[in-house]
Protein backbone atom coordinates (compact mmCIF):
# COMPACT_ATOMS: atom_id res chain seq x y z
CA UNK A 1 0.00 0.00 0.00
CA UNK A 2 1.31 3.08 -1.37
CA UNK A 3 1.37 6.32 1.42
CA UNK A 4 -0.59 9.15 0.86
CA UNK A 5 1.12 12.51 0.74
CA UNK A 6 -0.76 15.27 2.83
CA UNK A 7 -1.93 18.62 1.64
CA UNK A 8 0.84 20.76 3.98
CA UNK A 9 4.01 20.32 4.63
CA UNK A 10 5.64 22.24 7.80
CA UNK A 11 9.17 22.73 6.86
CA UNK A 12 11.80 23.77 9.73
CA UNK A 13 15.16 26.20 8.85
CA UNK A 14 17.09 27.04 11.91
CA UNK A 15 18.24 30.64 11.97
CA UNK A 16 20.75 32.25 14.18
CA UNK A 17 22.50 29.52 16.89
CA UNK A 18 19.61 28.92 18.90
CA UNK A 19 16.03 29.97 16.59
CA UNK A 20 13.91 28.69 14.22
CA UNK A 21 11.63 29.12 11.59
CA UNK A 22 8.38 27.54 10.01
CA UNK A 23 7.93 27.44 5.96
CA UNK A 24 4.10 25.89 5.50
CA UNK A 25 4.37 24.25 1.79
CA UNK A 26 1.38 23.45 -0.11
CA UNK A 27 1.09 20.65 -2.35
CA UNK A 28 -0.26 20.93 -5.67
CA UNK A 29 -1.32 18.54 -8.74
CA UNK A 30 1.07 15.93 -8.66
CA UNK A 31 4.46 16.25 -7.01
CA UNK A 32 4.60 20.34 -7.39
CA UNK A 33 4.71 22.35 -4.20
CA UNK A 34 4.14 26.10 -3.61
CA UNK A 35 5.65 28.01 -1.18
CA UNK A 36 2.61 29.90 1.15
CA UNK A 37 4.73 31.62 3.99
CA UNK A 38 7.64 31.89 6.08
CA UNK A 39 7.79 32.89 9.39
CA UNK A 40 10.28 33.44 12.62
CA UNK A 41 10.68 35.27 15.56
CA UNK A 42 8.62 36.97 17.85
CA UNK A 43 5.50 36.76 15.50
CA UNK A 44 5.84 32.77 15.49
CA UNK A 45 6.41 32.79 19.28
CA UNK A 46 3.09 34.71 20.12
CA UNK A 47 1.33 31.98 17.64
CA UNK A 48 2.74 29.33 18.59
CA UNK A 49 -0.03 27.47 20.31
CA UNK A 50 -1.28 27.64 16.58
CA UNK A 51 2.13 25.88 15.61
CA UNK A 52 1.77 23.10 18.47
CA UNK A 53 -1.76 22.36 18.29
CA UNK A 54 -1.09 21.43 14.74
CA UNK A 55 1.50 19.50 15.50
CA UNK A 56 -0.45 17.48 18.04
CA UNK A 57 -3.52 17.08 16.15
CA UNK A 58 -1.12 15.72 12.95
CA UNK A 59 0.25 13.19 15.04
CA UNK A 60 3.36 14.62 15.99
CA UNK A 61 4.68 15.67 19.38
CA UNK A 62 6.09 19.48 20.28
CA UNK A 63 9.34 18.27 21.61
CA UNK A 64 9.81 17.25 17.97
CA UNK A 65 9.76 20.81 16.61
CA UNK A 66 13.46 21.05 16.77
CA UNK A 67 15.83 23.32 14.59
CA UNK A 68 17.68 20.90 13.16
CA UNK A 69 15.13 18.55 12.01
CA UNK A 70 15.13 17.83 8.26
CA UNK A 71 11.97 15.92 7.80
CA UNK A 72 9.17 18.40 7.18
CA UNK A 73 5.66 17.62 9.24
CA UNK A 74 3.05 16.28 7.18
CA UNK A 75 -0.03 18.47 8.29
CA UNK A 76 -4.09 17.82 7.27
CA UNK A 77 -5.78 19.98 5.10
CA UNK A 78 -7.80 21.39 7.29
CA UNK A 79 -4.86 21.96 9.74
CA UNK A 80 -2.81 23.49 7.09
CA UNK A 81 -5.48 25.89 6.10
CA UNK A 82 -5.78 27.31 9.39
CA UNK A 83 -2.43 27.26 10.24
CA UNK A 84 -1.47 28.80 7.07
CA UNK A 85 -4.04 31.55 7.68
CA UNK A 86 -2.90 32.45 10.91
CA UNK A 87 0.93 32.61 9.54
CA UNK A 88 -0.21 34.82 6.47
CA UNK A 89 -2.45 37.12 8.74
CA UNK A 90 -0.22 37.58 11.12
CA UNK A 91 3.32 37.83 8.77
CA UNK A 92 4.21 41.59 8.65
CA UNK A 93 2.73 42.86 12.18
CA UNK A 94 4.78 44.05 14.36
CA UNK A 95 2.20 44.66 17.55
CA UNK A 96 1.99 42.25 19.45
CA UNK A 97 -1.78 42.63 20.52
CA UNK A 98 -2.61 42.79 16.45
CA UNK A 99 -1.05 39.40 16.24
CA UNK A 100 -2.83 37.78 19.50
CA UNK A 101 -6.21 39.50 18.20
CA UNK A 102 -6.08 37.65 14.84
CA UNK A 103 -4.75 34.38 16.61
CA UNK A 104 -7.61 34.00 18.77
CA UNK A 105 -10.19 34.91 15.76
CA UNK A 106 -8.54 32.42 13.81
CA UNK A 107 -8.93 30.08 16.52
CA UNK A 108 -12.56 30.69 17.16
CA UNK A 109 -13.62 30.56 13.05
CA UNK A 110 -15.22 27.98 11.33
CA UNK A 111 -13.85 25.40 8.96
CA UNK A 112 -16.26 26.93 6.21
CA UNK A 113 -14.85 30.70 7.33
CA UNK A 114 -11.41 29.54 7.76
CA UNK A 115 -11.13 27.91 3.77
CA UNK A 116 -12.89 30.87 2.20
CA UNK A 117 -10.35 33.57 4.25
CA UNK A 118 -7.67 31.24 2.98
CA UNK A 119 -8.42 30.48 -0.45
CA UNK A 120 -8.79 34.72 -0.51
CA UNK A 121 -5.66 35.23 0.90
CA UNK A 122 -3.39 32.70 -1.14
CA UNK A 123 -5.47 34.16 -4.65
CA UNK A 124 -2.28 34.52 -6.77
CA UNK A 125 -3.52 38.28 -8.03
CA UNK A 126 -5.44 39.79 -5.05
CA UNK A 127 -3.76 37.81 -2.01
CA UNK A 128 -1.78 40.96 -0.36
CA UNK A 129 -4.84 42.97 -0.90
CA UNK A 130 -7.04 40.18 0.88
CA UNK A 131 -4.61 39.67 3.93
CA UNK A 132 -4.85 43.36 4.55
CA UNK A 133 -8.72 43.23 4.49
CA UNK A 134 -8.30 40.24 6.69
CA UNK A 135 -6.17 41.83 9.03
CA UNK A 136 -8.26 44.82 9.47
CA UNK A 137 -11.29 42.55 10.34
CA UNK A 138 -10.10 40.56 12.77
CA UNK A 139 -8.34 43.49 14.33
CA UNK A 140 -8.15 47.53 14.67
CA UNK A 141 -4.79 49.13 14.19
Amino acid sequence: MTQVRQPFELKIFPLGDTDLGVELVQAANGNSERAIVRSYGTRLQVISDHLFDALKVSGYRPAELKRNRQKPFELPEAIGVRLGLVLLATKPLRKIRRIEDISSAVRGMSDDEAYYWYAKCTDAHNGVRSQRAFRDLLSDR
